[in-house]
Formats: structure tokens, sequence, C-alpha cells
């Protein structure tokens, strides 16, 4: 007969209040703010996903999270509301009134206690339009962006702290897909500015969301290069950067059998181990001195159609 035996006297490591994370995407308008609501507070938020939330505890969040972020432009929800330009979200053919913005966003993490994680478009953003959201955040001198921030109403910086590079750069379904060479090109150049504006914040590479070569026939023939872009980030940008980001969606028929599933954790833990590995053994290569954690900002279980049937449903 097995046994499981439960020793509390004896603690392996401590725990990173870290790993008790989330991220926002496409359900913040009639999700966590929704004025219109009889629930809504005065900023907005709904008080019953606060409360909600509030039982969860996180640590931290992340926004704009998912796909959202390769087209997300910060400058269009800061400012007036009324002034605000509503646009067409290409990763979910939606419309984006731009409503909830970076103020608001932090302003709901301070309220949550959580830690705000800033994703910056590095789909079709740019360098400049990354540190200037930087600067415009966590700035303190009398630069037209700290100035901006204190004409909304914030004379004190925000300080973020954790900002992401991209979001899922090496899936083909991505706005701005960027190959192994074109992504650490992308992020050298991020890195450096964006640390050049403020040396303190942490900063987590896009490292990967695609483990095995891609099911779905609208992407067919993707081929997984995690081990490639691995290297090519920590030996081009290693010194710049804290975390490596990995997402991973089980997608599985809805045929599947139960312990199918339940063996996907024990498919991400090798994973992870190995990946782990990857990362002390480049690291010491390269002699990269500090700690390059492992950030898992999206991780789930999806019943998909049958294979004969699958299409892709974004």
């Amino acid at each position: 007969m097995n046994e499981i035996k439960i020793g509390l006297e004896r603690v392996l490591s401590d725990i990173d209040r870290n790993i008790f994370g989330g991220y926002l995407e496409n359900k913040v308008y009639g999700g966590i703010y929704y004025p219109d609501s009889p629930r809504a507070d005065k900023d907005g938020l709904r008080r019953d996903v606060r409360a909600a939330l509030e039982q969860m505890r996180m640590a931290n969040i992340r926004w704009p999270g998912g796909n959202l972020a390769s087209g997300y432009h910060w400058q269009d929800g800061v400012g007036p509301k009324e002034e605000r330009p509503v646009r067409h979200d290409l990763a979910w053919n939606a419309q984006a009134s731009n409503q909830f913005g970076t103020n608001e966003f932090v302003q709901f993490c301070r309220k949550m206690r959580f830690e705000p994680y800033f994703c910056a478009n590095c789909g079709d953003g740019d360098m400049r339009e990354a540190a200037d959201w930087v600067e415009c955040c966590n700035g303190t001198g009398d630069s037209a962006l700290v100035k901006l921030r204190r004409q909304h109403g914030f004379d004190a910086p925000h300080k973020v702290k954790y900002w992401g590079i991209g979001n899922e750069v090496d899936g083909p379904w991505q706005i701005g897909y960027k190959t192994p060479q074109e992504y650490a090109r992308a992020l050298t150049e991020f890195s450096r500015v964006m640390k050049w504006v403020d040396p303190s914040i942490k900063l987590v590479a896009a490292a990967v969301s695609i483990w095995e070569d891609y099911p779905f026939p609208d992407f067919a023939g993707i081929k997984t290069e995690w081990v490639e872009r691995t290297q090519l980030i920590l030996e081009q940008v290693g010194a710049n950067i804290d975390y490596m980001a990995l997402h991973w969606y089980a997608h599985l028929d809805n045929s599947a059998p139960f312990e199918t599933f339940m063996a996907f954790a024990e498919d991400f833990n090798q994973h992870l181990s190995a990946y782990e590995g990857l990362i002390h053994a480049v690291s010491l290569e390269q002699g990269i001195r500090h700690a390059v954690n492992i950030a898992i900002d999206e991780w789930a279980v999806m019943r998909m159609p049958n294979r004969e049937d699958r299409i892709l449903i974004n």
C-alpha cells in the first residue's frame, strides 16, 4: 500500500509570493471595470469582482496581458477620458475604448495591494514608446512625460517595478511575430533604453509559448525552437534580463481521458526542470552573475474539438 507522509518541519525553500500572480486581458471592460454597473465604485471598478479577487490574495497582476499587448499603445489610455480614442483591437476583433488605461490600472493595483506588472508592446510598438511609458510612470524630473503624469493628477511616481517586453512573440498568431534572432535583437534595444530611464526596474523577456510543433492547421509547419530562443536571449541580453516568461496552454481533444489532462502537470514540471537547467548552463557560460528567474505568466488546460473537427478559434 502506498503511503504519503507529511513532514511539517521539513522545509525545502522559501515560497516567493510572486508565484501567486495573474493577468488581465480582454475581460477588463464589463469585468473589473464597468462604470455603468450598480455594483461599481466611484472609480468604475466592480465591487463584487474586487471582493472575489481579494480572496485570491494575488501578489501581482500583468496588464495588458495576452495578445492585446502586441497592439496596445499606452498613450491612447491616458488623459481625459472623453478625449481618448476608440481603437479596433486586432487581437480580439473588438472595439477598445481605452477608458481603462495606465493610471486606472495602477490605482486598481494599489487598491487591491497587487504589484502592477506592465507588458510593453513589442509587436507593432517600438523601443521609444516602451521607454516613454517607463518615464511617464516612474520619472521624477521635469520632463514632458513626467509633467504629463502630473497633469493627470499623479504627482508621485507610480514606481512600477515589473515590465515585460512583448507577449508570445514566438507565436505566428501574434501581431509582430518575431523569429528567435529578431526578438533577441529587439529585446537588446528595448531593454537598454528602458533601463536607462529607470535602472531599478525588473525586465521580463517573452521567452517561450510554443513548446511543441503547433497542432492547428492554420499554422501548420510551425516548429518549436525554445532552446534556440532561450540561448539567444541570454547570450545577447542576459545582462539586462531578470525574468524569462513562459506560457503554456495544453490543447487536448475533447475525447482525451481525464488521465491525459492530469499528465499535463507532470509534463510541465519536466519542462520547467529542463528550462531551469538551460538558464543555469547558458548563464554560467556567458558569465551572467545575477539570477535570471522564470515567470509563468499564463498557463491552462483547454479542451479543444477533436482533431478532425479542429479549427482555430481566436
